[in-house]
């Protein structure tokens, strides 16, 4: 009895169940990214009902929104801008101060100008538009969302 060695827990009792959880917060993780840049969750929000009906009228509805309008890099980089982005998206419609016109921010406008370019390389290929520092959206600006004075914002209800 006393020279009887006191029972240690098995290792595998605290790895299974880390490994275990791991896996769920990842399967959590990678669902929520994909979620993300549904179009239905992008249009969820009121001020972007009229930009989601005329993307589903495009050329361009087979696409999600984060095809366009997410940076064309790593993963960390996607998410960072992504969140970043969905914050300043939360805090405004919670604020219900977006503009009746909604734009692009010049960031915004250069990751999906490169987005244009990096699909539609071989169009623009040995044209000038090849050449670097192309601004697709000051000819195309309207070729996915169309146009019109009611183009997003809100309109806060008296």
């Amino acid at each position: 009895m006393f020279l009887e060695r006191p029972h240690k827990p098995s290792a595998l009792k605290f790895i299974i169940p880390g490994v275990l959880i791991g896996i769920i917060v990842m399967a959590a993780a990678v669902g929520i990214y994909h979620y993300s840049g549904d179009a239905r969750l992008c249009s969820s929000c009121h001020s972007m009902k009229f930009v989601h009906g005329q993307w589903e009228k495009s050329n361009h509805h087979q696409f999600t929104c984060t095809a366009c309008h997410l940076p064309d890099t790593h993963i960390v980089g996607k998410v960072i801008y992504k969140i970043r982005a969905g914050l300043n998206d939360l805090f405004h419609e919670t604020m219900r101060d977006y503009p009746p016109g909604i734009h692009l921010s010049g960031e915004a406008r250069s990751i999906a100008g490169g987005n244009c370019v990096r699909c539609h390389a071989s169009t623009i290929a040995g044209t000038k538009m090849s050449s670097g520092n192309t601004d697709c959206l000051a000819c195309h600006r309207h070729m996915v969302h169309g146009r019109g004075q009611d183009n997003g914002g809100i309109r806060v209800e008296k």
